[in-house]
């Protein structure tokens, strides 16, 4: 994978997303079902070895499936940005369900930063690999700026959850 633009650990990375995405549709047999290509296709795909990608409509198709948007979420962190959920409209509101979002995924984050900081008083890459620190983090921003899209929405007039 060399001479291109990002690391050789970073399209490992989207292989790692690709994985991911599969195996929660149910596996490459399923997973084939709900796309235009093969088994054999897909297993290409997650291969670290190979150099084929995941195409997006074939992404597209799985994180559909999925509900999770794991391809979409990875490639929008590479590229500095964070992925949210844009609030659904509802008359009610679900500003409890946004403050436990907030607080378990900010728990998490908290919790894995305080196990690395506990094996040696600092953090080393290796941790913030094994551990899904960033990852982790990405998470929690996510859902404040869910809460943040959602009051903002509210702030224009309308209702959001």
């Amino acid at each position: 994978m060399s001479g291109r633009f990002h690391s050789a650990q970073t399209y490992l990375g989207l292989k790692a997303a690709t994985r991911m995405l599969i195996r929660e549709a149910g596996g490459l047999e399923l997973a084939a079902r709900v796309t235009r290509v093969e088994r054999a296709s897909l297993s290409r795909y997650e291969n670290p070895s190979s150099e084929h990608f995941l195409p997006v409509d074939v992404a597209l198709d799985l994180e559909a499936a999925n509900g999770e948007p794991h391809v979409t979420r990875f490639l929008a962190r590479r590229q500095g940005h964070v992925l949210i959920e844009l609030p659904r409209l509802d008359g009610t509101g679900a500003w409890g369900r946004h403050l436990g979002d907030i607080a378990k995924e900010c728990g998490e984050a908290i919790a894995v930063v305080g196990q690395a900081l506990a094996e040696g008083g600092t953090i080393t890459a290796e941790e913030v690999r094994d551990l899904n620190i960033t990852r982790e983090i990405d998470e929690a921003v996510e859902k404040l700026m869910a809460l943040r899209a959602a009051l903002e929405a509210l702030e224009k007039g309308g209702r959001r959850k």
